[in-house]
């Protein structure tokens, strides 16, 4: 049975890999990166990092690499393998993002997008994705105080949605996400295709395995006052 979604006047989208199918990429190159040290980073591992900050994630991997971790060699190579990868293979948009966008367009829904990814960094993913002229309203990590987990940025996305963050569905595939959503009091709803892990069950407001699952929902409450 499809989860019955609240009243609510507005949505947010996380980019990373509820968006953008873009963690596989950063995988492939911190994998790559990690190699060059001689050093294996499981998937476990790698999975772990996903929704959290990139100074989060380069602790992470210095613990993990130990002591011959070189920051600045690891971000190098990292960037290096991510450019080639993505330039030659793109980044693709996940499942229903397009369906999705398309029924909050049709119902005049408005929505925007807010990643703990830099500003250039977000436009550039989403360019690579055909998706850039479809997320005009982003908030991305340099233009707030804290990222995710604090509240910062689903905040500043509610505030120029014009609603209040409780009136906005988050749609987020990360722990981390999730507890931001809640933090800044909006309705958080995991978006997952594999099983959920326990935190972030536990903190999801409700789940839906695809966006397209999402926009049906949506589409669902069409004719129920939003």
């Amino acid at each position: 049975m499809r989860p019955q979604l609240p009243a609510f006047k507005a949505v947010i989208f996380d980019m990373d890999g509820l968006v953008l199918d873009s963690e596989s990429t950063y995988v492939f190159a911190w994998k790559q990166a990690a190699a060059e040290f001689a050093v294996h980073l499981e998937d476990e591992f790698t999975q772990s990092l996903f929704g959290r900050q990139a100074d989060d994630v380069e602790r992470a991997v210095a613990e993990k690499i130990g002591d011959g971790f070189e920051r600045e060699r690891f971000l190098d190579l990292a960037a290096q393998f991510w450019q080639a990868h993505v330039g030659s293979r793109g980044i693709a948009p996940m499942p229903g993002v397009r369906d999705l966008l398309a029924v909050l367009g049709d119902l005049r829904i408005p929505y925007a997008l807010a990643t703990n990814s830099s500003g250039a960094y977000a436009e550039q993913c989403l360019r690579l994705a055909g998706l850039d002229a479809h997320f005009p309203l982003a908030v991305t990590r340099d233009q707030v105080a804290e990222g995710k987990p604090a509240p910062d940025l689903f905040l500043e996305a509610a505030r120029r949605l014009g609603h209040a963050a409780e009136q906005c569905l988050v749609l987020e595939d990360s722990a981390t996400g999730l507890l931001a959503a809640r933090r800044a009091g909006a309705v958080p709803v995991l978006v997952l295709a594999r099983p959920a892990p326990k935190e972030s069950a536990a903190l999801a407001a409700l789940s839906f395995r695809t966006l397209l699952d999402v926009a049906e929902g949506i589409q669902a409450r069409a004719g129920v006052d939003f």
